[in-house]
């Protein structure tokens, strides 16, 4: 059975977040980033356990550095991937919510 890679509907606001900002300027650029992220997140489906522990963040939070400026948190589980958040490399992340 295949991993299932599912974002959660706060993750999905956080891309369609970034999404409008980077659209504002290049609808490409945007197209671009969302299209990396979603690679990348799937990359973490081979190897679920490569991104680093963030106990600060919440039980089982880990965090990996997209090829965007932006990072996944996410909790890897029996079923796959569940992405938590996308955030923005420079956003103080102890100011964020990562309930599931």
């Amino acid at each position: 059975m295949m991993p299932n890679l599912t974002f959660t509907e706060r993750a999905q606001a956080d891309m369609l977040q970034a999404w409008l900002y980077i659209a504002d300027e290049n609808l490409a650029a945007a197209d671009g980033v969302l299209a990396a992220i979603e690679r990348d997140a799937g990359a973490l489906l081979l190897q679920p356990l490569m991104g680093r522990t963030r106990p600060e963040l919440g039980r089982l939070v880990r965090s990996w550095p997209t090829s965007t400026p932006y990072i996944l948190y996410y909790v890897s589980e029996k079923a796959g991937i569940t992405v938590l958040r996308v955030l923005h490399h420079a956003r103080d992340v102890r100011l964020a919510s990562f309930d599931q």
